[in-house]
Parts: C-alpha cells; structure tokens; sequence
C-alpha cells in the first residue's frame, strides 16, 4: 500500500513538475499557439478570443498586454528590422506606413522588459492622430535616441533590445480573418551609433 502511495505521488508531483515547466519555457520565450507571422510583424489568433488557451493567457498576463476581444482590438508585435535583424536603441530606423485597416491605431515601443524605455523624452508612440500622412495615405516615422529633424518620431532612447507593437483598434473584419495578409508598416535599419554595427 505504502508503495503504491509512494508511486502515485511520484506520478502526481512528475505531472506537475512537467507542467509548470512546460508553460514556463512557453512564457519566458514568448512562444504563442497560434502564431502568425507578416513580414516580421506576428501576432497570435488566440489573443483577444474568449476561450484562448492557457499558455496564451499566462504570456498576455506576463508581458502586460491587454487583450481586448479581437473585434475591439487586433495586436501585432516585432523585434526585428525588415531585415531580421534585432532592433537595438542605438541605431536609426524608419517606418514606412499608409492606411491602416481599422478605426485607430498606434505603435508603442516597448524596453526589453516589455515597459515603456525609461526616458524623459515623452515620445513611446505614434498613433493614427498624430501622424500627418501624404495625399496617397503614406507616412514615415523615425525610430532613434534623437528626433533630428524627424516630423513623426518614437524615442528609443534607453530602449536597448526593445520591441514594437501595433495596435489595430476597431479593426475592419477582414484583418481578424486574414491576419497574415494585413498591410503593416516596414521598418528599415538606416544606421546605428558606434563602429561596426
């Protein structure tokens, strides 16, 4: 009896342990069932649905996201310039967008701790208010420690390894059906601070 006791709470505790591993090494690397990738921008089609899957409500609680239901808000994130390389604060980038299918939309940058870059610089974001876009619905923005004489500008400044997020509030419905094939802006790496970067 005292055998089978013991095998059965080895079993239990086995089970537990292989569970809260696995959902860690799933939340700390950021991994999303679900996932979707466009163009360097991904997003996962379980964020936002009411029965979304445990590890992608453990990983939506961890990096701070809030996930409004997929009618209200599509999310899509990047760490990477468009030519796969990390973003870096030190370096100099520029977004390339046009219209955006939805009501409202921003795009945040996020320190690698998933939090806003600790700087006074008062410029985390742009979003569909404060950009001036061209005639044809075209926009550029820069990404840098430094404004320059950039007209639309997010800081970087203390950012370090940092992230991007776009979000698409009031989307059209298409975007939530077709999340691989939504016109998101580019970002091109347009030189960085220091030698050899």
């Amino acid at each position: 009896m005292l055998k089978k006791m013991a095998f059965v709470l080895s079993v239990l505790l086995a089970g537990a342990a292989l569970g809260v591993g696995s959902a860690m090494l799933m939340i700390r690397n950021g991994a999303m069932i679900g996932r979707v990738e466009n163009n360097h921008w991904f997003t996962s089609r379980s964020v936002g649905l009411v029965d979304a899957d445990p590890y992608t409500r453990a990983l939506v609680a961890r990096i701070g996201l809030l996930g409004l239901n997929r009618q209200e808000t599509v999310y899509f994130s990047r760490t990477e310039d468009g030519s796969g390389v990390a973003f870096d604060g030190a370096c100099i980038y520029r977004v390339d967008g046009g219209p955006l299918a939805a009501r409202w939309w921003s795009i945040t940058l996020y320190a690698a701790d998933n939090f806003l870059a600790l700087n006074d610089d008062d410029q985390p974001s742009i979003d569909a208010t404060s950009v001036r876009a061209n005639a044809d619905g075209s926009w550029t923005a820069r990404i840098a420690p430094g404004r320059g004489d950039a007209q639309h500008w997010i800081s970087s400044r203390n950012g370090a390894a940092f992230s991007l997020s776009i979000r698409l509030y009031n989307p059209e419905p298409a975007v939530g059906e077709h999340l691989e094939d939504v016109a998101l802006p580019t970002v091109t790496r347009e030189g960085c601070e220091g030698a050899g970067r």
